[in-house]
């Protein structure tokens, strides 16, 4: 009984400090030039207001809910901050903060994913300057960058979760769940999604509570759903006109903008071409464009003669809305009734696995 009266009660003051207004003041130091700041709320940035920044200074006060994020961009330099109950001073030329621990701590993960995120983009600006030699030394070293920044964005996406993992008595993670959560697997967000978490009740948290959700129809054991989109000549086609029909089907999520399905895209005709004729393997292509000139084309390029399907809806896709798909390149392998075997196999591991379903 008393645990369950301390759950109640905790559950009440999460509820309670999520709905509590309190008035914040952020003071801040940007360099010299610098004649506004753009401040952005909860990570809404399509949306931000203007403040005026002079002589180097800037100051926001306002009213707002408790566990409000608010970034503020001040030219090329961000920080992002938590309402809390103590006033926050921040340096966006040094990115150094000053205020309660929890903001304090959030700030040194800040510093720590920039860190990272500067590396990745000096890795896309290389890779624009090779992408420009097309000798097979030049492509080469296309792979090898693809694979060196899909490195880092992986080690960005530990240590948001480790950050989680050590901050579940306060809402910081959200922000950065919010920012990051496209690239949780379903094992990682269900793990951080823990409802006695301080972050769980952020309006943040919703849409990736929702994603969990999607992404749950992904999991083995699972019966596939069915999708309903176009074909190539526009004709409405459904997944189960394959799936789920006595033969082994790979669905495969794409698009032709996405280059790391293009890289994947030789596996994949591989495995077709080894097991569609002698086993009866289909591949479905489901495709997350937005162009059909773009898709077909791409179709044609990567030599893809298995069906496709899509509604030309780009990340709205039912794809996305049904299977929780919020990165490319993706997979679920079905079995020959329908049920979900394996998801986002790579390289040789699909291979690998249709070796050992078909006992060769």
């Amino acid at each position: 009984m008393k645990r369950l009266l301390s759950t109640v009660l905790l559950a009440i003051v999460l509820l309670t400090a999520q709905a509590q207004e309190v008035n914040y003041t952020i003071s801040g130091i940007v360099p010299d030039t610098v004649t506004k700041v753009t401040v952005y709320q909860n990570g809404n940035f399509r949306s931000g207001n203007d403040q005026e920044a002079k002589d180097g200074k800037f100051q926001l006060m306002g009213t707002a809910p408790i566990n409000t994020f608010f970034t503020i961009v001040a030219g090329k330099e961000d920080m992002t901050v938590m309402t809390d109950h103590m006033p926050v001073s921040i340096n966006l030329k040094e990115h150094v903060l000053t205020g309660s621990d929890e903001n304090i701590q959030f700030n040194d993960l800040q510093k720590a994913l920039r860190k990272t995120e500067e590396k990745i983009q000096a890795l896309v600006k290389e890779w624009e300057e090779v992408s420009k030699d097309p000798s097979e030394t030049g492509q080469a070293r296309q792979k090898a960058i693809i694979e060196e920044a899909e490195t880092l964005s992986r080690s960005q996406v530990e240590q948001v979760l480790t950050y989680g993992k050590a901050h579940k008595a306060d809402a910081t993670p959200a922000f950065y769940f919010g920012l990051y959560g496209n690239n949780f697997n379903f094992e990682q967000l269900d793990e951080m999604l823990d409802s006695k978490a301080a972050y769980y009740s952020h309006p943040i948290v919703k849409n990736l509570i929702a994603m969990r959700d999607a992404m749950a129809k992904r999991r083995s054991g699972l019966q596939f759903t069915d999708l309903t989109m176009q074909n190539m000549d526009g004709k409405t086609v459904k997944l189960s006109q394959w799936v789920g029909k006595g033969h082994y089907a790979l669905v495969d999520f794409w698009a032709s903008w996405c280059g790391p399905c293009r890289q994947e895209m030789p596996n994949v005709v591989a495995a077709y071409n080894k097991y569609h004729k002698s086993k009866g393997f289909e591949v479905i292509g489901v495709s997350f464009d937005s162009k059909a000139d773009s898709w077909k084309k791409a179709v044609e390029e990567l030599g893809m003669e298995w069906p496709q399907m899509s509604d030309l809806k780009g990340w709205g896709c039912a794809a996305h809305e049904v299977y929780g798909v919020n990165a490319i390149p993706a997979n679920i392998l079905v079995d020959p009734n329908g049920k979900i075997i394996a998801s986002d196999l790579r390289g040789e591991g699909l291979l690998s696995k249709l070796k050992e379903l078909y006992g060769e």
